[in-house]
């Protein structure tokens, strides 16, 4: 996958936990905690799959930006 593919991925996970932040406090059903554990998943995930791509760019002879 290229990079400019994975982190536009990266940056519509975090940009959903944003919209969740806001969105799922209002609503009954969800509330605080959902909130927040949906976040802390996206930010766990987003920071797994950085490490991924900085380990991909470490291990790679020469890389195009």
């Amino acid at each position: 996958m290229k990079l400019e593919t994975q982190l536009l991925s990266l940056q519509e996970r975090l940009q959903n936990a944003v919209n969740v932040s806001y969105t799922a406090p209002k609503e009954s059903l969800k509330g605080y905690p959902y909130a927040t554990g949906y976040c802390s998943s996206a930010m766990k995930g987003v920071i797994k799959d950085l490490d991924k791509i900085m380990d991909q760019m470490n291990n790679a002879q020469v890389i195009d930006f």
